[in-house]
């Protein structure tokens, strides 16, 4: 039974165990890129004391051709094991680090798709997508080059070890600049944490202001605003580029540093080295050994600096991601989901149901049944809360109070799969995406026959449109379906839904801007759809819904009227209200 908040892997405010838990199943990749490493830091620690023993004879004089032919291949040698052992080493650890990231991004994409309106209400389309972009790319960097860079440090330990061995004294002259690089580091990997947080969060800003551009870019235009809003994005480039340069800053000051530091110890080295080997207190062959052992150790603690700043980045970029994982979906399976509900025949039930968002009540004492394979409409004016009825029957909220029951049962008691692929939702705002026509209308059911699409397409006087597309079904549909009008986007919606066969049809004001003839046309056969399914029509028009064998009249989050058509004209209530100053547009029109 699933009733995680979030996935399992990621454990929220522990960014390094949640790194633990999704490379584990990869441990194998890392351990063999890890031995590697070893293996190769070993061979390469050889190459100090060959040219020891190569220094030695000619100190001794007996250093001749075969012999130096011998140290030149015995070295070419160790340099080709080791290029050939790096080369496994990174192949097994990147592979290893790019399934990571598949596996966090197709995790983080999960997740969202999980979470509440409420969420997105909150947060910018364009702060998620750089969440799931940049912050993810600095987590995979660690992951995989950080990794690889802190493995070759291995050599460190091992390294200074035998420069002891050979002169403690020199080992401790030439590390001397050490401390002074250990306030460098530290003082740098802070600002690299603080400049790093605020470079993506400017980032994730700029992201999110394109992406809003992107998608308006129709209303930009229309407004005349295209030159306001580029002056308004350069504005928070500018800022984003300031930002960076200011992280570049530290980066290309703390790089100089450190090395610098580092060229101080070989300087150190080489002058109290070669005073010892003028004393004789060391002979030329181990101070040979020595300055390469030293700049074994001068790329490791250079590389350091890199580590730390990849590590920072990383940190700011895994927190902000275990930010999204935290959040907990409102709507979602739980302990008393009732698992063993399978298909849903469509009986809705509303008792005393209340709605609120914050203090702002939505719908309030709301009470109705409406029994499997009948029509039920809602009408009232704008904002009244008809569609709040439909987002509690399809759980994109939970009533505040009372209970929404479907067949009986609680409708929080019912597996979310089951519930919303038992509903077939034409909302207000129709969305389509930049694929085929056929892709939109199959959209929930990929796997449906040629004959059942063309059916659906008929019954939602679609067919119409397609056959007029150059290529038919497979137009492709420009970003939100822009090549289509309005009314060809309700149109293809409506085909969408019923293609599915839903038991539940929610139709909401999914006709506003059909024309009357169509929106006729589309009724007369959508009643035979309808007949056999439980069905909820929101209009504003009185066409729409008086076949309807129960009618709902809205008002200000409350029902204050209900019945059939006759009934309710009767009553010369709202709904009569509203049923006259129709027919009299509709007199205006035809005069």
């Amino acid at each position: 039974m699933n009733v995680h908040t979030h996935h399992p892997k990621a454990v929220p405010g522990k960014p390094f165990l949640t790194l633990l838990r999704y490379n584990t199943p990869y441990w194998r990749s890392y351990l063999g890129g890890a031995l590697l490493a070893a293996g190769f830091v070993g061979i390469g620690l050889a190459v100090p004391f060959v040219i020891r023993a190569a220094v030695a004879r000619f100190e001794n004089q007996t250093m001749t051709h075969a012999l130096l032919l011998h140290y030149f291949l015995l070295l070419l040698g160790i340099a080709a094991v080791t290029g050939l052992a790096r080369y496994w080493q990174r192949t097994w650890m990147i592979r290893a680090s790019r399934k990571f990231e598949y596996d966090l991004r197709n995790d983080y994409f999960e997740h969202i798709q999980r979470l509440s309106p409420e969420f997105y209400h909150r947060t910018k389309t364009g702060d998620i997508m750089a969440r799931a972009s940049n912050d993810l790319n600095y987590v995979r960097m660690l992951i995989g080059p950080g990794i690889m860079g802190s493995v070759d440090a291995i050599r460190l330990p091992v390294a200074l070890g035998l420069m002891l061995s050979l002169s403690p004294q020199l080992t401790l002259f030439a590390l001397l600049p050490l401390p002074a690089m250990s306030l460098a580091v530290y003082y740098f990997v802070m600002q690299m944490h603080r400049r790093s947080k605020i470079v993506q969060e400017e980032f994730a800003a700029v992201t999110s202001r394109a992406q809003e551009n992107l998608a308006g870019a129709r209303v930009v235009k229309a407004y005349g605003i295209a030159e306001r809003e580029l002056r308004d994005f350069r504005e928070r480039s500018a800022k984003y580029m300031r930002e960076s340069i200011r992280l570049a800053t530290v980066l290309s000051l703390g790089w100089p540093i450190i090395m610098g530091l580092m060229g101080l110890t070989m300087l150190i080295a080489v002058w109290r080295g070669g005073l010892m080997v003028i004393r004789g207190a060391l002979l030329l062959s181990d101070f040979s050994c020595f300055l390469v052992l030293l700049m074994m150790l001068t790329w490791p603690l250079a590389q350091f600096g890199w580590i730390l700043s990849v590590y920072q980045r990383a940190s700011v970029s895994m927190g902000r991601m275990l930010e999204v994982f935290a959040e907990v979906p409102a709507i979602r399976d739980h302990e008393g989901t009732r698992h063993d509900i399978a298909c849903l025949n469509g009986g809705i039930r509303f008792e005393h149901v209340s709605l609120a968002h914050g203090v702002a009540s939505v719908l309030e004492d709301v009470d109705f049944e409406l029994d499997a394979g009948h029509t039920m409409a809602v009408v009232g004016p704008a904002g009244a809360g008809k569609t709040s009825i439909v987002s509690l029957i399809t759980r994109e909220f939970d009533p505040t109070s009372g209970r929404v029951l479907i067949d009986g049962v609680d409708a929080r008691e019912i597996p979310i799969r089951i519930l919303r692929r038992a509903i077939g939702y034409v909302p207000q705002e129709t969305f389509l995406f930049s694929d085929t026509i056929l892709g939109n209308v199959t959209f929930g059911r990929p796997d449906a026959h040629p004959d059942e699409v063309a059916h659906a397409c008929e019954i939602a006087q679609f067919a119409e449109t397609v056959a007029s597309m150059p290529e038919g079904y497979h137009t492709i549909l420009g970003e939100r379906g822009v090549n289509l009008s309005g009314g060809q986007k309700q149109r293809l919606a409506i085909a969408r839904a019923l293609l599915c066969d839903p038991r539940i049809l929610v139709l909401d004001d999914a006709l506003s801007s059909v024309d009357a003839h169509t929106e006729e046309r589309i009724l007369r056969r959508l009643k035979e759809v309808m007949a056999s399914r439980t069905s909820i029509v929101i209009s504003h028009r009185i066409a729409a819904v008086q076949h309807a064998d129960l009618i709902l009249v809205i008002e200000a989050g409350k029902i204050v009227d209900r019945g059939c058509h006759n009934e309710l004209l009767e009553r010369r209530g709202l709904y009569t209200r509203i049923y006259q100053r129709q027919r009299l547009e509709e007199d205006l029109e035809q005069a």
